[in-house]
């Protein structure tokens, strides 16, 4: 995997996913916004056109770039109408590449219409920050998000270590719930917190039944793919919802797992 690839999250969350970029599908994105794309945000999303990613930045996440189609969201779905009679700085050459409705992270064109800087605005607020200086430099700042959990290095089944992490712990995990991410999560409190297993090695990429494209997309789901290529396909991954139940399982379970590391350590 290239460091390009290894920003995209897995399994890739197919409904968000473009079709595969062609030359005619990028002149066409760049005569609707107005502006030449950078050359590094080209390549991106010729390896995935568009998703969520696993990797963020370290002082603001944020979860997704957006690819360049005809389905949602796309780079080329640019509307500041809402906005123009009420923000207080110049919107026109803001083009979004994530949002929640409320941030904006955008290349921004204002300064220069060739070599676009990153910039953070949240409209409502009138808060503008430039995040990096070009595309390229934004994507050097990316780290992976870890969220706090621990890798379990083992050859053996989600199925049997969640058996074993029942008995370390005295709980008894719930069915696995495959919806939410495309693959088995494991979940379970201790003391009224929540404690998570997951595997390392999911599906490629998924969609969920009562999606609208589930045909027309479920066989894009095929093969295998790692969501931390850093660490052996067959690890699993736990996590902790506060750290006293994460501090206090942990020594249970490395008498049964030696093999109990922060993700951290690999990432």
């Amino acid at each position: 995997m290239n460091e390009l690839e290894s920003i995209w999250e897995k399994p890739a969350y197919l409904p968000y996913l473009q079709p595969p970029l062609t030359a005619e599908i990028l002149e066409d994105a760049e005569k609707k916004i107005g502006y030449k794309l950078p050359n590094e945000y080209i390549e991106l999303v010729k390896t995935q056109n568009g998703g969520y990613i696993r990797k963020t930045l370290a002082d603001f996440e944020h979860n997704l770039i957006y690819g360049i189609g005809p389905h949602y969201p796309s780079l080329t779905n640019v509307d500041w109408s809402e906005y123009y009679d009420w923000v207080g700085f110049e919107l026109d050459g803001l083009i979004p590449f994530d949002d929640d409705g409320h941030f904006f992270m955008c290349l921004d064109y204002r300064q220069n219409r060739l070599n676009p800087q990153i910039t953070l605005t949240v409209p409502e607020s009138g808060i503008q920050t430039v995040v990096a200086n070009s595309f390229a430099e934004y994507l050097s700042k990316l780290v992976v998000k870890t969220n706090g959990e621990f890798v379990i290095e083992t050859n053996e089944s989600i199925e049997e270590v969640a058996k074993d992490i029942e008995q370390s712990l005295g709980i008894e995990f719930e069915d696995p719930n495959s919806y939410d991410y495309g693959y088995p999560t494991y979940r379970s409190t201790i003391n009224g917190q929540w404690v998570w297993l997951s595997p390392n090695l999911v599906p490629k990429g998924f969609v969920r039944r009562d999606d609208d494209r589930y045909n027309e997309l479920k066989q894009l789901a095929n093969g295998e793919a790692t969501r931390f290529p850093e660490i052996a396909k067959g690890s699993l991954l736990i996590s902790f919802s506060d750290e006293e139940t994460e501090k206090r399982a942990l020594a249970k379970l490395r008498k049964s797992f030696k093999a109990v590391r922060p993700i951290s350590e690999f990432v």
